[in-house]
């Protein structure tokens, strides 16, 4: 398995150093997502692509419980080596899995996460409906991404070699409204001007984004997060 094959579903040696380096690389973008996400001491989380793990570790800070789950033996491996100390609490637990159909009883969880997941998705409109399932009635649907769209220079370049897709805000808001979400809440980071966007149904607005916590190459990218409501 090559470089950009590894980047899709990790395998291998070569699997766990790019899990490594992945849960370093994108630390900024989670973080920023993660500040639109109100955690409470009760509520039960999954992480679909839990990668490397560390979204899990940081999110089991707050909640009282938090699953991960992804179809990479080698992302389960290093999730359950991550996050060690909290499955020996009960804290938390890792399977593998796939979103297309996912290991889970409905209506099992307050808040559904998804860190740059979403482009590997197969048939991304019913794996929103399977979020959705699993998903307490009133719980909250975050994506993360490190792009809006594909009008990037880096992710034009991984598009082509990698089998992925890179979504804008409004296809993925159709993709949520097409599946009867509410009240979603799409942020953008403006890096250049300092600006959050944030759009709604009620429409648009920017607000002042002092968030600092970025790498050179991300100072490039329009970072993205949408929230929804099952």
């Amino acid at each position: 398995m090559g470089f950009f094959d590894n980047m899709r579903k990790p395998k291998g040696k070569l699997g766990k150093i790019q899990l490594k380096s992945m849960n370093k690389e994108h630390t900024p973008v989670s973080l920023w997502g993660l500040k639109h996400l109100d955690i409470s001491p009760d509520d039960v989380i999954l992480d679909i692509g839990c990668g490397g793990g560390i979204n899990v570790n940081r999110m089991a800070q707050k909640a009282k419980k938090v699953y991960g789950v992804d179809y990479s033996l080698e992302s389960v491996n290093l999730s359950l080596e991550v996050n060690k100390d909290l499955i020996d609490k009960g804290i938390v637990e890792i399977h593998e899995g796939n979103v297309a159909s996912l290991p889970y009883d409905d209506n099992s969880f307050d808040i559904v996460t998804a860190f740059e997941t979403v482009y590997f998705w197969p048939d991304i409109e019913k794996s929103f409906a399977e979020v959705k399932r699993v998903l307490k009635p009133g719980g909250k649907f975050l994506i993360g991404m490190e792009s809006n769209g594909s009008d990037n220079l880096s992710m034009r370049f991984f598009e082509r070699f990698i089998d992925m897709t890179v979504y804008n805000d409004k296809e993925i808001t159709t993709f949520l409204e097409n599946n009867d979400y509410k009240d979603i809440t799409v942020y953008l980071r403006d890096g250049k001007n300092k600006q959050e966007i944030i759009k709604t149904p009620n429409g648009e607005k920017r607000v002042r984004d002092e968030y600092d916590k970025v790498s050179f190459s991300d100072k490039f990218l329009e970072w993205m997060t949408v929230v929804a409501v099952k």
